[in-house]
């Protein structure tokens, strides 16, 4: 066969895949997909809350650490410069 220099994409992927058979998933495969897909989405509705509250925490953070301590605050107000002018 003679070479070309710009072969035929969708000749070649035919040829790549001459020999290539992916059999169907068996039934304990989807059964296992299934199962998988409901426990991402239960884990999805039950952690929900806890990454709110994490959220809230992390906005809340600078202040609740202003309140506790006056150098904290200081700290904080100087990281927020450095990161500003970095």
């Amino acid at each position: 066969m003679s070479y070309r220099r710009y072969p035929d994409r969708e000749r070649a992927l035919s040829q790549l895949d001459r020999h290539h058979h992916v059999p169907p998933p068996s039934g304990l495969q989807t059964r296992l997909a299934v199962q998988v897909r409901a426990a991402l989405e239960h884990a999805e509705r039950e952690l929900a809350p806890f990454h709110e509250a994490l959220r809230q925490a992390a906005v809340n953070a600078p202040s609740l650490l202003a309140q506790a301590s006056p150098a904290a605050a200081r700290f904080a107000e100087a990281l927020k410069q450095n990161a500003r002018t970095a």
